[in-house]
């Protein structure tokens, strides 16, 4: 199990960007141990994607299930480098998108004496919504289809809160539309027990990045030189930082060997 997301870092200069993407993402390998890793976002995403994986002991065409929040870099990348691999749009972004559209028919026509405004919508939303969890996303987007041509209706269109509802609900189906290849029946893999949300690579960001980087943190960053500090920060996570010391330095030893030997002596 794959996810990916990203993190903004200030930059140094400020000019040409204030702010640069970094990539960060987990592995969650099938004994349920895990792996971190993070790199800048620039033109060699894919290979610097590709080696991560690799160092996660993850081959290229092995069966795996990346999940992503349908940021469109993310995806493009991912299939750049595991075009066979399942891929799962986060349930989480679709709830929010959806609650966001409910909130908004909610408030259609206030102050009117019928209620048939707003309760028509929100069948329709919770409908579509309902399907979508249960894999017929194709039933999902024409429920919403047809929700955005009753809000064109001349009875409805000028009505109080009309417009914030038609534009939440055509948002609704484009983030959808765009992301149909990775809209699964999401009610079934809850009850296998799988992933349906990136809340556990979002956990990577925030260890990775936001708690040593961007939290009450006044450093900034260049895109260019800035990957060594992932290294590092990455390999402290996954307690390989040890490792590959010993690695360069035959001899090197941790803190607790080096005083154990002293007592020794």
């Amino acid at each position: 199990m794959i996810g990916l997301d990203g993190g903004y870092l200030r930059s140094r200069h400020r000019r040409p960007e204030r702010n640069f993407e970094v990539i960060a993402g987990k592995v969650l390998n099938l004994d349920g141990s895990q792996y971190r890793f993070a790199f800048a976002r620039n033109g060699n995403s894919a290979s610097e994607f590709a080696d991560a994986i690799v160092s996660a002991g993850v081959r290229l065409g092995t069966p795996a299930t990346v999940l992503c929040d349908g940021d469109s870099g993310l995806w493009k990348l991912q299939r750049q480098v595991m075009p066979e691999a399942t891929f799962v749009l986060d349930w989480f972004h679709i709830t929010m998108r959806f609650e966001h559209t409910l909130q908004a028919a909610r408030g259609l026509g206030a102050g009117a004496s019928s209620a048939c405004l707003r309760s028509h919508p929100i069948r329709d939303l919770d409908s579509a919504k309902w399907k979508l969890w249960h894999g017929r996303s194709s039933v999902c987007l024409w429920r919403l289809a047809h929700l955005a041509h009753w809000l064109d209706a001349a009875h409805v269109r000028d009505v109080r809160g009309a417009d914030a509802v038609r534009r939440h609900v055509n948002d609704l189906i484009e983030y959808l539309h765009a992301n149909r290849l990775a809209l699964v029946n999401y009610g079934r893999r809850r009850h296998e027990g799988l992933p349906i949300s990136t809340a556990f690579v979002e956990s990577a960001v925030n260890e990775i990045l936001s708690k040593r980087m961007i939290k009450k943190q006044q450093m900034r960053w260049n895109r260019w030189t800035v990957q060594p500090f992932l290294d590092v920060r990455v390999a402290v996570l996954n307690k390989t930082l040890c490792g590959s010391f010993k690695r360069l330095y035959p001899d090197f030893q941790t803190d607790n060997k080096n005083h154990a030997v002293r007592l020794a002596a």
